[in-house]
């Protein structure tokens, strides 16, 4: 089957961040003041539109917080290219996970002070839209209940009085997980990239970014396959890694606790 690339619907940003890919591994990037100014240089309106075209709510994204988001997200296709996994990974993952770290934070609302714990399930709803007309396969089902999943993970939220914010109700998970079966058909590439998407805040790996809404071991159980656990653990390791790209120190430890997060989610799931 062949999948919708990355490099062709948007050659130009694949480019780009390649080409900071190997400037960074060659030492030629000097920290995040150059990182950001690249990204700006190369964000202009006309490639907002582009991709917004590809990614819908990627402007959205990009009006919080002084464009945090995007530079992010950036640096998490950076963080991806340079990852071991997956130059390791097989072609099909490798597409995979270009669209999920383009799709993970699309929804992320971000303000200074506050975290938005909520974004993963919001995302993922964008994701589960935007990716049949993007030319991945549907199932019959599609047509018809897209807009009813759409809904059911949008506002898939509960109040947390112990941080004051809301965050994603868990509860609603095993039938999110059901409509994307029903949408996309079972562990098909479309499922794996919404059930990244809509996963990646769930695992408590990362010391310094608290995990509000983690998974327990029954919820793993059911909600990690193992074709997802090498492809959440690509997420997860290039999220945190994205924030760490100019602190080796601190990259190589948080990757060192999502690795055992990871086998330890792996030994659970394959009892």
């Amino acid at each position: 089957m062949s999948l919708p690339l990355l490099s062709d619907k948007l050659p130009a940003l694949t480019h780009f961040t390649h080409q900071l890919a190997t400037d960074y591994q060659s030492g030629h990037l000097s920290g995040w003041d150059d990182f950001k100014s690249q990204t700006a240089a190369f964000y202009t309106p006309d490639m907002m539109a582009q991709i917004e075209q590809v990614v819908p709510g990627w402007l959205h994204m990009s009006t919080y917080a002084n464009r945090q988001t995007l530079v992010h997200v950036t640096s998490v296709l950076v963080a991806l290219y340079t990852l071991p996994e997956y130059h390791a990974a097989s072609r099909e993952q490798q597409i995979i996970m270009e669209w999920m770290v383009m799709f993970h934070d699309v929804a992320k609302q971000a303000f200074p002070g506050k975290h938005d714990y909520t974004h993963a399930f919001r995302s993922a709803a964008i994701t589960g839209r935007a990716l049949a007309p993007l030319g991945f396969p549907t199932a019959a089902a599609y047509a018809h209940q897209i807009d009813e999943w759409h809904q059911l993970t949008n506002t898939a939220v509960i109040y947390d009085p112990q941080h004051a914010e809301d965050k994603q109700d868990n509860r609603k998970l095993a039938d999110i997980l059901a409509g994307i079966n029903h949408l996309y058909g079972a562990k098909s590439p479309a499922a794996l990239i919404i059930e990244g998407v809509l996963l990646h805040l769930s695992i408590d790996s990362d010391p310094s970014y608290p995990t509000v809404a983690p998974l327990t071991a029954d919820e793993i159980m059911h909600c990690i396959s193992l074709d997802l656990h090498p492809l959440l653990t690509m997420m997860q390791l290039v999220d945190n890694d994205s924030w760490q790209l100019f602190d080796p120190a601190s990259k190589q430890y948080q990757r060192e606790k999502t690795l055992a997060a990871f086998d330890n989610i792996a030994r659970l799931i394959s009892i």
